[in-house]
């Protein structure tokens, strides 16, 4: 009698989800890390370059950044990798609107149609949003739950992923086309902060306040939408808290008196490459399975 056994479930995804290297490793979670071009030079997110590094340069510089996805053959080796070990691949990376991982991924899974199972999903997120999907499907995949089943639940979980953020670094904001190179000037004359919300997997600025205090309170009246049990996290692209995330994490607690601590994360050169180094945000994960 010929036994039937369950392929292994693999977990592909990329550096967007800020997952901590040895949790990724012990996993066996294979994470391709976003190319950033900065001051002349190329950098592998968090391989060449470490989140503090990148924010330091970014600062000293003072000119924006670009961020470009793993290639078609860095996806290819993956798959080549896991088809030869037989896994089904759950392939989940940040938002199609914020990189071009999603479409690498595709053209690179049509080589292996038939040899091997690839589900590619496009999170629509990034940051805490797109971590939480990978933990949300490592736990799943330990549970012993079939691939078709996984993906199903986490395409459910994906629309309960928020966050908005606020940033007057114009510079970011009118090289990654949030605003127009007219807007930017005047929003730069005027002292204007935009807020920047994510919809349909994009960041976009969706309201214009004056003053830093407003902004802060823009950001507190959308967390405050939500239940006190939600996961929250404050994001930015510096590694240490500025006077303005200090300020966010005060006006959180107050309309959170429950929450002792706010964690304050890295929300990744993606995100940083729009709102810079003197944006801030607020992501929500609201999901359950």
């Amino acid at each position: 009698m010929t036994l039937n056994h369950k392929a292994p479930i693999r977990i592909v995804t990329d550096s967007a989800a800020r997952l901590p290297q040895d949790w990724a490793a012990k996993h066996n979670i294979i994470v391709l890390p976003h190319t950033i071009a900065l001051n002349g030079k190329t950098y592998r997110e968090d391989v060449d370059i470490s989140p503090s590094d990148l924010a330091d340069t970014a600062l000293r510089v003072g000119q924006p950044f670009t961020v470009t996805a793993p290639t078609v053959e860095d996806f290819s080796q993956v798959y080549r990798q896991l088809a030869d070990d037989k896994a089904d691949v759950i392939s989940l990376h940040i938002s199609s609107a914020l990189s071009q991982a999603v479409s690498s991924a595709v053209k690179a899974k049509e080589e292996y149609r038939g040899r091997c199972n690839i589900q590619i999903i496009d999170s629509r997120s990034m940051a805490l949003g797109l971590n939480e999907l990978v933990r949300a499907a490592v736990v799943m995949a330990d549970q012993g739950l079939d691939i078709e089943r996984i993906v199903k639940q986490l395409r459910g979980l994906m629309q309960h992923i928020y966050g908005i953020f606020i940033s007057d670094d114009m510079p970011y904001l009118e090289h990654s086309k949030r605003l127009r190179p007219a807007q930017a000037v005047l929003g730069k004359m005027l002292e204007i902060i935009p807020c920047l919300s994510l919809e349909e997997g994009d960041l976009v600025a969706v309201e214009k306040v004056r003053s830093p205090e407003r902004a802060i309170e823009k950001l507190t009246e959308f967390a405050a939408e939500f239940e006190g049990d939600a996961k929250l996290a404050v994001l930015q692209l510096l590694p240490k808290p500025t006077e303005r995330t200090f300020a966010l994490i005060e006006s959180l607690k107050l309309a959170f008196p429950e929450m002792r601590d706010v964690p304050v994360q890295s929300c990744g050169a993606n995100v940083g490459s729009i709102i810079g180094p003197a944006g801030v945000g607020v992501m929500i994960y609201e999901g359950n399975f």
